[in-house]
């Protein structure tokens, strides 16, 4: 009798770490799920999402073309490699970013990701993660292109810095991290097709009036935490462009997170 209640506790605790695995491995694919539908099929964003100066734009971009653009850097974009870096002087932005490996996005565009960068990574203008300096009440039209082969991603704005915790969505909107004008439920586009040359993108603008310290990242499970985020200083004065580079407090905070969360610790802490 003792020998089959110790097999019996033996059955239960591997069904526990099972179910703990499993747990942890189906947990992203219903956080998607229970936020933006059906799991893992590519919907248009509508206005239901939000809609912002008329709405998003959701569709296809070829491949070669976004990679040629990327490199397309506007008269008023002024790019500082040396302290990777963005300088903006119009209130009228284009902003073009892309998501990918940051192994891949070195090799592509012979840049090198910030030190706290652990593993996908966004590039703008041909820099990895830059700092965007903008001027405030610019009108920031953004289009974003999934360029990863097999990884979901999205390009959300919010106040609330780094170290991001592996469910980061739940934190901001904990946080009161959302200003005006900024969309915590971006929809997560799926990789790119290589086979046929199309990646998936959409296109939306946001206006900051407020100076201060802004962040952009990706708020699928693990990638913030990974180092996939990167700071907006918007300016209430006139932005420099003073060579060789502008001065302006450029902050990254690389760390672990050790903070109250949504799933962290199975206890809410990490």
């Amino acid at each position: 009798m003792g020998k089959t209640w110790i097999w019996v506790a033996v059955g239960v605790a591997i069904g526990l770490v099972v179910s703990l695995g499993l747990a942890y491995v189906v947990m992203p694919y219903y956080y998607y799920n229970y936020y933006y539908g059906n799991y893992p099929s590519a919907s248009s964003i509508g206005p239901g999402v939000g809609s912002y100066y008329g709405g998003y734009a959701y569709g296809s971009y070829s491949i070669s073309q976004v990679i040629k653009e990327v490199m397309e850097v506007p008269s008023y974009a002024h790019v500082y490699p040396s302290n990777n870096t963005i300088v903006f002087t119009s209130k009228d932005i284009n902003l073009l970013v892309v998501a990918m490996m940051g192994d891949d996005a070195e090799k592509m565009f012979n840049a090198t990701s910030p030190p706290y960068v652990h593993g996908d990574v966004f590039v703008i203008y041909g820099l990895i993660n830059p700092t965007l300096v903008i001027p405030a009440g610019a009108v920031v039209h953004v289009t974003f292109i999934n360029l990863d082969d097999d990884m979901y991603h999205n390009f959300v704005v919010t106040r609330v810095p780094p170290p991001y915790p592996y469910y980061v969505m739940h934190y901001i909107g904990m946080s009161g991290g959302m200003g005006p004008q900024m969309m915590l439920y971006m929809e997560w586009l799926p990789p790119a097709n290589y086979n046929a040359g199309y990646a998936y993108g959409y296109e939306y603008a946001f206006t900051i009036t407020e100076p201060g310290t802004y962040w952009y990242l990706c708020t699928y499970p693990g990638h913030a935490e990974e180092g996939m985020y990167g700071e907006i200083i918007i300016m209430g004065n006139s932005v420099s462009t003073t060579a060789p580079a502008p001065t302006y407090p450029v902050t990254q905070y690389p760390g672990s997170y050790y903070g109250p969360s949504w799933m962290g610790g199975m206890m809410g802490w990490w």
